[in-house]
């Protein structure tokens, strides 16, 4: 029988092929949206959020009762929902607005070499020469297909612009993994668990688009069911339940080992992209596809990292 450890990790891993599952399909979902309704970006980012909120306190009430900060937790979670909430979902949605879903799976990619990068600077974590390859090797897949993506449809300057701020929001993410992987580090005994810290950070963050939304005054919008349908998927699935897949991930087996699972959302992306909203699918993907795959595989043999001035 496995012993506890391994299974363990064998449901992690589980856990965040789930969370790659959920982001993966909320490419072409997000697309749809941003495209549809142009004039309510913010709205949209708010609403998503209102859908996730009473899932994530209502499960935090359920497994621990009410949780609440302590007035040294507010700083981390501030920061903490300025780049994982609000600057990662306007990077999302506005270059929603311009890209493909299909490759805007891809330029998330960039989010691991970062947060490699950022665990190098910030904790005692120096990467392998198999860990860089794996990194190299799974960026290449994406830098690939980014060149020779197969959506000649939309137009190549408004494919750059869109990507550059998907990949501004990887970057705002990938800060937000470093806050939180620094924060489970430094511990305590009041220390929020991961669920009630998604829970808080996402309220912080939904909050930061109340002045947004007024003055989109979306209120005069007439919503359908497919919009109300597409945003709670967002909201539920792609927002709740993932973010606390991904932070149990964190915990468990790292901010470099838990983020390389990102790089198998494009496998995902690309494939409901092409199945939903009619995108391009061609050989490139699969080349792309066998290179992150194995990338993904060597990133996860890195230790978790520790403080640098843990003993």
């Amino acid at each position: 029988m496995l012993d506890f450890s391994t299974r363990k990790l064998a449901v992690t891993n589980l856990l965040m092929l789930s969370v790659a599952f959920f982001w993966g399909f909320a490419w072409p979902v997000g697309r749809i949206l941003a495209t549809d309704l142009i004039d309510y970006p913010f709205s949209v980012m708010f609403l998503r959020y209102t859908f996730a909120l009473p899932v994530l306190f209502a499960w935090m009430w359920y497994s621990e009762g009410n949780t609440k900060p302590v007035s040294t937790d507010w700083k981390p979670l501030f920061f903490m929902a300025f780049t994982s909430v609000f600057l990662y979902q306007i990077g999302y949605m506005f270059g929603m607005q311009k890209t493909a879903a299909s490759d805007a799976s891809l330029v998330i990619g960039f989010n691991p070499v970062v947060v490699s990068i950022l665990s190098v600077w910030f904790f005692s974590h120096s990467m392998s020469r198999e860990g860089m390859f794996g990194v190299a090797l799974s960026f290449t897949g994406v830098v690939l297909i980014f060149i020779a993506s197969p959506n000649v449809q939309i137009d190549f300057n408004e494919r750059i612009i869109g990507n550059i701020l998907i990949m501004l929001g990887a970057f705002a993410y990938a800060l937000y993994v470093i806050s939180m992987r620094n924060y489970v580090l430094k511990g305590g005994k009041k220390q929020l668990s991961s669920l009630a810290l998604i829970a808080w950070v996402s309220l912080l963050g939904w909050l930061m688009f109340i002045p947004f939304v007024v003055s989109e005054a979306s209120w005069n919008h007439s919503w359908t069911q497919e919009e109300w349908m597409l945003i709670a998927y967002l909201g539920v699935l792609s927002t709740a339940l993932s973010y606390v897949f991904f932070a149990i991930g964190v915990d468990v087996i790292g901010a470099t080992r838990a983020s390389s699972f990102i790089n198998v959302v494009p496998v995902f992306g690309i494939l409901s992209s092409w199945w939903w909203i009619n995108e391009e699918l061609g050989l490139i993907q699969l080349v792309s596809f066998v290179l992150i795959y194995f990338g993904v595989r060597m990133v996860n043999t890195q230790p978790p990292e520790e403080l640098k001035n843990a003993k």
